[in-house]
C-alpha cells in the first residue's frame, strides 16, 4: 500500500463524495487513520515574517462541514469550537483544490513533511460519519 497524506485523502473523498468519519481525535478514511491535529502541506497564508505554518486535517474538514456559512459566521463557530480557522486568503482556493476543480495550489508545499495514516483494525466502523 502506497503512503498517503492527509490532504490527498481529502481531497480524493471530497472529490468523489465518499465517507469520511470520526472517531474521538481520530478521522478515518476506510482503513487510514489519522489524528485531527495532523498537518497536511497546504500552508497557511502569512504576512510579515509569521513562520510557516500548516493547516491540520481538523481545521480543513471543519472548514468542508461548514461550507456555506459566510467567512464571518464560519470564523465565529470554529472559535466557539476551539478549531483552527482557514484564513480567508487561502478559503476560495482551497476548497477549489479540495473539490477538484483545480489539480494544484501555490500553497500546497511539496517538500513538508506529511504525517502518515495509520491501518485501522476496524473497517473505520464509526459512529460520526461525514459525508462532503
Amino acid at each position: 500500500m502506497a503512503a498517503v497524506d492527509p490532504l490527498s485523502l481529502l481531497r480524493e473523498y471530497t472529490v468523489n463524495r465518499r465517507e469520511i468519519k470520526e472517531r474521538g481525535s481520530q478521522v478515518i478514511f476506510d482503513n487510514t487513520s489519522f489524528p485531527k491535529k495532523a498537518k497536511t502541506n497546504y500552508a497557511i497564508y502569512r504576512t510579515g515574517k509569521e513562520p510557516k505554518d500548516f493547516y491540520t486535517l481538523e481545521a480543513l474538514l471543519f472548514l468542508l462541514k461548514n461550507v456555506s456559512l459566510s467567512h464571518p459566521l464560519y470564523v465565529q463557530k470554529a472559535v466557539s469550537e476551539d478549531i483552527p480557522v482557514v484564513r480567508l486568503p487561502d478559503r476560495r482556493t482551497l476548497l477549489r483544490y479540495l473539490g477538484g476543480q483545480i489539480d494544484t495550489s501555490a500553497s500546497i508545499d511539496k517538500g513538508a513533511h506529511l504525517e502518515l495514516g495509520l491501518p485501522t483494525t476496524d473497517g473505520g466502523s464509526l459512529s460520526s460519519r461525514i459525508c462532503i
